[in-house]
């Protein structure tokens, strides 16, 4: 019962917290921003699981690159996370059910555009394993790009998971830098079969 009130109150101040972002973004939006959102949610992405009763981020991590490692150049803020789907089984519980990488890069000044793709990754006994593999996006003039990976199923899931990015920079001065990152540390996968 406390788990369940716990978790209610969680997705209560999320909810608010969300509500107050949509409203400041809708106050300052502008005709052509409005667009190039349009034209951002467009973009291909995995969908999520109908049955997830809520989904938590784990292990998150960002990046600033500079260009030419001046900011006056121009910087991007890269940022990728692991997101959990959780079930209710109808016993009161909640239980994971599936997780997704997830990268979004964040023009900030003097981007033209960049390209981004994450990777799922898992490791056990058997060593390291890609587990799912995310569409390349492109922010075109959109002010940022966010991919996923497909869902995996964590019964079946390595008991450590962590995500690798890959994003691609188009500068307004036209050179192109591409860069990696992953996460430093991983995350848990919460199914039961991890924990025993």
């Amino acid at each position: 019962m406390r788990r369940r009130i716990t978790v209610s109150a969680s997705l209560l101040a999320l909810t608010l917290l969300v509500a107050i972002a949509n409203v400041g973004s809708a106050a300052t939006s502008s005709p052509g921003k409005e667009a190039a959102a349009r034209r951002a949610a467009q973009q291909p992405m995995a969908t999520d699981a109908a049955n997830d009763a809520f989904a938590i981020n784990d292990g998150f991590v960002t990046k600033t690159y500079n260009h030419f490692g001046n900011p006056a150049n121009g910087i991007l803020t890269a940022e990728s996370w692991g997101e959990t789907g959780w079930t209710e089984p109808g016993d009161g519980s909640v239980v994971p059910n599936n997780s997704q990488g997830v990268v979004r890069a964040l023009k900030q000044s003097k981007v033209l555009r960049v390209a981004v793709r994450v990777e799922l990754w898992g490791t056990d006994d058997s060593g390291d394993r890609r587990l799912a593999t995310s569409t390349t996006v492109n922010s075109g003039t959109a002010s940022s790009a966010l991919v996923k990976t497909p869902e995996i199923d964590v019964r079946t899931a390595p008991c450590l998971l962590w995500t690798r990015a890959f994003v691609t920079i188009r500068w307004t001065d036209n050179w192109l830098s591409s860069v990696s990152f992953e996460m430093p540390v991983g995350y848990l996968n919460l199914d039961a079969h991890c924990s025993s």
